[in-house]
């Protein structure tokens, strides 16, 4: 017996086997988990260029009614294409700026999947970035917010709100009326 337990000590065929059997897991669920952060970096980076998208296109209009404010917000879903669904809330809004800090909400439009409703209120107050804009110039604010749950939740069903806002100036007219 002892002779059979030394020829097995010496012996040196399947030790990679056996090491490679147990570090296997722990290579998958590393595998996994950069999936899952890529995924929410791609989701994230979408979020990012929707609110830039729908600053830019609205900025690009010298007035807007509501069905073509709902068209820019409609567009918005096909910037964050495959990430859709009713989890992705976008809102436009125009504002004056007050001062160096501070602006006044003129109008804001928020949409929810296919729901159009009011945005922030009119005539509320909005914190800037010092020094964004000059005072008595207009900007328009894209807010992109979006639910991201991953693919794979490993045993989570903890879902993350991305976030992000884009600040543009009218193109075309110091400011944009927007109509009925």
């Amino acid at each position: 017996m002892r002779g059979l337990l030394r020829a097995l000590a010496r012996c040196g065929a399947g030790v990679a086997m056996v090491e490679f059997a147990i570090a296997m897991p722990a290579l998958f669920v590393l595998y996994i988990m950069s999936f899952v952060i890529s995924d929410e970096i791609s989701c994230n980076r979408k979020v990012t260029v929707t609110a830039r998208t729908v600053a830019d296109l609205t900025s690009r209009y010298a007035s807007l009614t509501q069905s073509g404010l709902t068209t820019v917000m409609a567009a918005s879903q096909q910037v964050m294409s495959p990430y859709t669904g009713g989890t992705t809330t976008v809102r436009v809004s125009e504002l004056l700026v007050t001062s160096s800090t501070t602006a006044t909400v003129v109008w804001s439009q928020t949409q929810t999947g296919s729901t159009t409703t009011q945005g922030l209120a009119n005539d509320s107050t909005v914190t800037l970035p010092a020094n964004l804009a000059a005072t008595g110039t207009y900007l328009i604010l894209g807010e992109v917010t979006y639910l991201y749950q991953p693919i794979i939740g490993l045993g989570t069903t903890t879902t993350m709100t991305l976030y992000d806002k884009s600040y543009m100036s009218p193109r075309i007219s110091n400011a944009i009326p927007l109509s009925s």
